[in-house]
């Protein structure tokens, strides 16, 4: 009767604590983004197709969408609307960006250090790094000044981007970043990345549930795939959509650039 209480409470919570996975060891930080790097870079042709939510005091958004990107250099989201119609398309590479909003009719372009100036990117964001978001193959910075450290069943990596206080989770056991958190100088969270429902494709481990939240601007950006195709060659008409011959054109590059990007639009995309 003595072991029959223990017993009893073994059977009735799963025995969890003989289940209990073995706690983190620390280890060499190196040798921890490699196996994420690793992980990642065999990444070369991307396909997901699945549902983009925006929400935002500018913009609320629910639709199907599709993401394609081909290192090192192209992306394109296409958001569809109800019954398969077209909503509109994002493409940029490291030199340009394109994209059409048919609610409004008008086709932004420009120089792609300048798309902070579209309302889906309010903010400077570096071109790897938007490739990487939407995929979910965020990579931890690593250099001299990141510190390393054991939080629960992650390896946390912290550190210094110019004014900004980083964070980055890794989940060991599939070589991935999980969460990435971005501070002010203040300290108050300005923005957060979460990576959920990892799926393994041709030995790569990616999300298929992705968001990006900006609790201080009201902004969230959620991605889920329901498929993805990795490393299959995706044909260059792919990249690309045509824009009705009566929409707006409007040039964001700098004012002094504006005649070189205007001859970087695409001839499929004019009428």
């Amino acid at each position: 009767m003595k072991n029959a209480l223990p017993l009893l409470l073994c059977l009735l919570t799963g025995c969890a604590a003989l289940r209990s996975s073995r706690p983190l060891l620390p280890t060499d930080p190196q040798k921890v983004y490699l196996q994420v790097a690793n992980n990642y870079r065999r990444v070369q042709a991307f396909q997901g197709r699945g549902r983009l939510i925006i929400d935002s005091p500018q913009m609320q958004l629910a639709a199907a969408a599709t993401v394609l990107t081909q290192q090192p250099d192209s992306m394109f989201i296409k958001v569809e609307a109800t019954f398969g119609v077209d909503a509109g398309f994002f493409f940029a590479d490291r030199k340009r960006f394109e994209s059409y909003s048919p609610f409004e009719n008008t086709y932004f372009y420009g120089e792609v250090n300048r798309m902070d100036q579209l309302l889906l990117f309010r903010m400077k964001v570096e071109y790897d790094e938007m490739l990487s978001g939407i995929t979910g193959a965020v990579l931890p910075p690593f250099d001299s000044t990141f510190a390393m450290t054991i939080d629960n069943d992650s390896y946390r990596f912290e550190g210094q981007r110019a004014t900004w206080r980083v964070s980055y989770w890794v989940d060991p056991k599939h070589g991935v970043v999980t969460k990435a958190e971005q501070y002010d100088s203040t300290g108050a969270l300005y923005s957060r990345q979460t990576f959920r429902r990892f799926h393994k494709e041709k030995g790569i481990w990616l999300p298929q549930w992705l968001q990006l939240d900006r609790p201080g601007q009201r902004e969230r950006f959620t991605i889920f795939y329901d498929r993805i195709e990795l490393n299959t060659k995706i044909p260059a008409s792919d990249f690309s959509l045509r824009v009705p011959s009566s929409a707006a054109r409007i040039n964001l590059s700098m004012p002094n650039d504006a005649d070189g990007a205007s001859n970087t639009q695409p001839q499929d995309q004019q009428q």
